[in-house]
């Protein structure tokens, strides 16, 4: 398991381009988040399985002094890397999101790309925990979360992207059990050097399947006010492809 954060950590980026891309744009709408949900000035941030750092280097360049955490230290020494190549001054640890021991030092706390969605009912009972004391009154917790059923296909979807001079091509599919609200997340990534080399991985990660009022249940237990929004505007529509839990504390 993990393949993605571990072994592939140096092609995150890569295959993760289109996100990337994005990233100012989903930053503009947490930036809308802290100054009309928060209940303080959001001056630091926690930035929870940070990865690569994609996010957090982008909240970094808008001014906020920001911490970085992640489970896997080959993320963080991608992430190093690139700060350190931006002239950004972002402190990296290494550490489980489920045993940070911070008490009331930031004014937010994020958790991009969809990773609340590898803890289960009870740790995501954990983790709330953990956030709570991590908050100062009135700052705000920020996760975004996918609308799993979307689309109504789970057949393979595949596409490429470019790391230097490597092609990396990608196959995603994934396997729902909706009795037990589990995604089995499977991606195959194939990775193609100019010589004809080629090298393949394969990712088969399991998440936990959340639906709004279900994250907003169990966020309303740990803070005294828990919203849910949908795609980048602070409302929540049918269609919505993807969720923001805004929780105050």
């Amino acid at each position: 398991m993990h393949e993605l954060y571990t072994i592939l950590a140096e092609y995150y980026d890569a295959i993760y381009q289109r996100r990337v891309e994005r990233v100012k744009e989903e930053i503009d709408f947490v930036e809308e988040i802290f100054r009309e949900d928060a209940e303080r000035e959001i001056k630091r941030v926690l930035d929870l399985a940070c990865g690569t750092g994609i996010p957090t280097l982008e909240l970094a360049r808008r001014g906020y002094e920001v911490i970085g955490l992640d489970l896997h230290e080959e993320m963080l020494r991608v992430a190093r890397r690139k700060a350190e190549a931006q002239g950004l001054n972002v402190k990296f640890i290494q550490g489980n999101a489920l045993d940070i021991s911070f008490d009331e030092e930031f004014d937010a706390v994020t958790m991009f790309f969809s990773s609340i969605m590898y803890f289960d009912d009870s740790a995501i009972q954990e983790l709330f925990n953990s956030v709570r004391q991590a908050l100062k009154p009135g700052g705000i917790f920020i996760a975004d979360f996918p609308c799993w059923f979307y689309g109504g296909n789970d057949g393979p979807i595949v596409w490429d992207e470019r790391r230097g001079d490597e092609r990396l091509v990608i196959t995603d599919w994934r396997e729902v059990e909706p009795a037990f609200q589990k995604l089995r997340f499977k991606r195959l990534v194939q990775i193609i050097r100019p010589n004809g080399e080629t090298k393949a991985f394969f990712v088969d990660d399991e998440l936990n399947i959340y639906t709004p009022r279900e994250m907003r249940l169990l966020a309303t237990r740990h803070f005294h006010e828990v919203k849910i929004y949908g795609n980048l505007r602070r409302s929540l529509a049918p269609n919505d492809r993807r969720y923001w839990l805004v929780a105050v504390k």
